[in-house]
């Protein structure tokens, strides 16, 4: 998990070095990822800039996303069947380091199948 934590918390600041808006979810990143342990789930690093995970059967993806309020986010969302990794539901958004610990402490669990 150390070494996930270190390859995103590097990519955010090679790949957006005047993006605070971006590099500010690195603080979450050790939250998230933890909590996908937590909740018995197998990570890996899918390309370079995604997290992806499976539990039970089911694969997920964390990924940034620019709309989750005025400054951006991290969404985990189901994973479909089929080729390419479609977008299935958004099972859990994270807009500040408060949801993130929140996501540690419980909130992944619930969410996942």
């Amino acid at each position: 998990m150390d070494r996930m934590a270190d390859h995103f918390v590097n990519y955010l600041f090679d790949q957006y070095r005047g993006a605070r808006h971006v590099r500010r979810v690195a603080a979450w990143i050790g939250f998230v990822l933890k909590a996908i342990e937590r909740a018995g789930a197998t990570a890996r690093i899918n390309r370079q800039r995604q997290l992806v995970f499976e539990r039970s059967g089911h694969r997920y993806k964390v990924r940034y996303r620019h709309q989750i309020r005025p400054r951006g986010g991290i969404e985990i969302v189901r994973v479909l069947p089929g080729r390419g990794a479609p977008d299935g539901e958004v099972l859990l958004r994270i807009a500040s380091l408060q949801d993130a610990e929140d996501a540690y402490r419980s909130a992944l669990s619930r969410v996942l199948i």
